[in-house]
């Protein structure tokens, strides 16, 4: 039962650090066509997204462990040493990719279309690590 519990709270911590990424390419939409005095409202939700999506991340960890513990997988498997890998510069990623976004937008150089792009690019970017881990986890290919 516990297994089962702690499996649900894993799934939940994908979805919550997953699905905020795709609303925001509503908001960019919204954004391209806002006023310049709007913009402050839409990087303040904006902001709120990523700290969902940071915040659903701080469970993924716990609990994946919680679960190789509880289901018999060895600690150096392959699949789960490259998911090492690959979470290590996931976390190198997020830093590199959202933070400078978010500091341009407070910046004098702020230009409405360079941030668009900017958070464009890293979403479609994080979307598609999230994806490699979810192939990782459902997967569990033996790369070697």
């Amino acid at each position: 039962m516990l297994f089962t519990i702690t499996l649900y709270l894993h799934i939940l911590s994908v979805i919550v650090a997953t699905g905020p990424l795709f609303a925001i390419f509503p908001i960019l939409k919204r954004m391209e066509k806002a006023q310049t005095q709007d913009l402050p409202s839409y990087i303040t939700a904006l902001q709120g997204l990523l700290r969902a999506v940071a915040n659903g991340g701080h469970f993924i960890v716990p609990t994946g462990l919680v679960l190789i513990y509880f289901s018999g997988w060895s600690w150096t498997s392959p699949w789960l040493i490259v998911t090492y890998i690959v979470m290590g510069f996931s976390l190198y990623f997020m830093a590199l990719a959202f933070k400078p976004a978010l500091n341009f937008a407070k910046s004098v150089q702020f230009e409405k279309e360079q941030f668009i792009h900017m958070m464009k690019s890293a979403t479609w970017k994080y979307i598609f690590l999230m994806g490699f881990f979810l192939w990782l986890m459902v997967a569990k290919p033996d790369f070697w």
